[in-house]
């Protein structure tokens, strides 16, 4: 038999890889039956705890657990660069990273956690990385950072984007120049960055007594590339007036819809102003150059390994959310009402 691993005892014990993982942290909420039964299956297998084999190198491994993307991990521009911000941060400590991918939402340890060969884990990004899957990882006792995501059920130590006040901000710009019917792309709900970006917009038209139309808001039709807000765009000029300016929740909404208001006969930004959120570089796409929020992706993946880190030497120390600043980048895509100069 393999080396046996925490999968192998729970399966042996009749329990979760969570349980033991408690019982070999000593944490509190095991019953004594269980405890003996874990206790057995470790001596019956053999088992013998990450932390009492001799190590065969000096680099300590870190997970890094994302949900499975339409593009890859190093293709897309936040993610690419959060990551990169992870690695250096982590080659500095004298960590390795394994990267751990969930294709749906679960309720069962990832793996690199359940077999206890990571020191820490961060989680990047929501979608499937969910409230109960973070309690579970949190119960394990696995030193825990989430990266773009936070939790509703508990504190947690988290690195994340002012998100809000970002989408605030563009919403802001919008209405400064001039513009009174905006309206928002919305992102899948599962997404709560997207959520409170969305949240941000609305606020903003709030406070100006705009209010909201709903028939200026769009729920999400699509996911992915390439046609990631062209279906969106297409639902909202089926309606009648069109907007005078749109804010789409992320950099890839906004180019998917462009393309669908030049279909239209409609011109960015003469006829239809729009603002995104991310600052993807804009050299790589055709022009107009976005209006959008940038945020400091990099230093979000160096402050995130630093604070795993703290937390595996200092495990009880109180978890801390990290909000990064963010700010509006004024390019080409926006401009004031029936300007066509």
């Amino acid at each position: 038999m393999a080396r046996p691993t925490i999968s192998h005892v729970a399966k042996r014990a009749g329990v979760s890889p969570s349980a033991v993982s408690m019982y070999l942290n000593g944490r509190p909420g095991l019953g004594l039956e269980t405890r003996r039964r874990i206790a057995d299956a470790i001596d019956e297998l053999g088992y013998v705890p990450r932390a009492s084999r001799p190590r065969q190198q000096a680099t300590s491994f870190i997970g890094v657990l994302v949900e499975k993307l339409p593009k890859l991990l190093t293709g897309d521009i936040f993610y690419a660069d959060v990551t990169s911000g992870i690695q250096r941060e982590a080659e500095g400590l004298g960590y390795s990273i394994a990267v751990s991918v969930i294709d749906e939402p679960t309720e069962t340890l990832p793996r690199l956690v359940a077999e206890g060969s990571i020191e820490g884990l961060l989680a990047l990004g929501g979608g499937d990385i969910t409230d109960p899957l973070l309690r579970l990882i949190i119960s394990s006792g696995m030193p825990l950072v989430t990266v773009d995501n936070q939790s509703d059920l508990q504190p947690l130590n988290s690195v994340v984007v002012d998100n809000y006040r970002g989408a605030y901000l563009a919403t802001r710009h919008l209405i400064d120049m001039g513009h009174r019917r905006i309206a928002v792309i919305q992102g899948p709900r599962k997404y709560k960055s997207l959520t409170e970006r969305y949240h941000g917009c609305l606020n903003a038209l709030i406070d100006a007594g705009l209010g909201v139309d709903t028939e200026l808001v769009q729920r999400p039709l699509s996911s992915g590339v390439p046609n990631k807000g062209y279906r969106e765009m297409k639902a909202l000029l089926s309606r009648g007036e069109p907007p005078t300016a749109v804010f789409a929740v992320s950099d890839r909404t906004a180019l998917g819809a462009i393309p669908a208001i030049r279909e239209a006969g409609l011109r960015v930004p003469q006829d239809i102003s729009i603002v995104g959120f991310d600052d993807m570089p804009p050299d790589v796409y055709p022009a107009p150059a976005l209006t959008t929020v940038t945020n400091e992706r990099l230093s979000m993946g160096h402050i995130a390994m630093q604070r795993l880190h703290s937390i595996i030497k200092k495990p009880h120390d109180t978890p801390v959310q990290v909000v990064m600043p963010c700010e509006l980048v004024v390019r080409e895509s926006s401009d004031r009402p029936g300007n066509s100069a």
